[in-house]
């Protein structure tokens, strides 16, 4: 894939990111005060919300870390970089990237790997497929792997370089 399409897909992949995130925090919220106006007002508490919350839950914070990723929000290792020489810093970060990019594939491949042994397995309440507590996992470390390459092996490749952003902040 060439850089400015692989820039397309991960712009893409962020907006259907941050939707997917605002969408599920709103359903969260909704199911809470569901539940609490229930319990308060009529004695009654739904047994599926439980289990619903943990895995919209999961499926927020694992795309949430890729936004937090993607817009350079995460710590960055400055520490050491801040002691090196200005010549091998880009060589520095473009490293960090690229071994950051590796390792979050291959979590991503071993998250692959574990969906495919839960699938047939079930939680005990609501009955969701354990697989899709992995899912978003996968998702995330993925996307994550994948901009982490791009930010390597890209033009920039520097450490709390985020992509470039329009003036609507997207």
């Amino acid at each position: 894939m060439t850089g400015r399409l692989i820039d397309a897909v991960c712009l893409a992949l962020e907006r259907i990111v941050a939707a997917a995130a605002v969408a599920l925090l709103a359903v969260i919220t909704l199911m809470n005060a569901l539940e609490i106006v229930s319990r308060s007002f009529f004695d009654y508490s739904f047994q599926w919300i439980y289990e619903t919350n943990l895995l919209l839950a999961s499926w927020m914070y694992f795309l949430g870390i890729y936004l937090v990723y993607r817009r350079s929000g995460d710590i960055a290792m400055v520490g050491l970089r801040s002691v090196l020489p200005a010549s091998a810093r880009g060589v520095y970060d473009r490293t960090i990237h690229v071994v950051t990019g590796a390792v979050f594939i291959a979590v991503a491949w071993y998250a692959f790997t574990l969906i495919e042994l839960q699938w047939p397995f079930r939680t005990p309440g609501v009955g969701f497929p354990r697989a899709a507590f992995t899912v978003p996992l996968l998702i995330g470390v993925g996307a994550i792997g994948v901009d982490a390459l791009r930010r390597g092996f890209g033009p920039q490749g520097g450490i709390g370089a985020p992509p470039a952003r329009r003036e609507d902040g997207v």
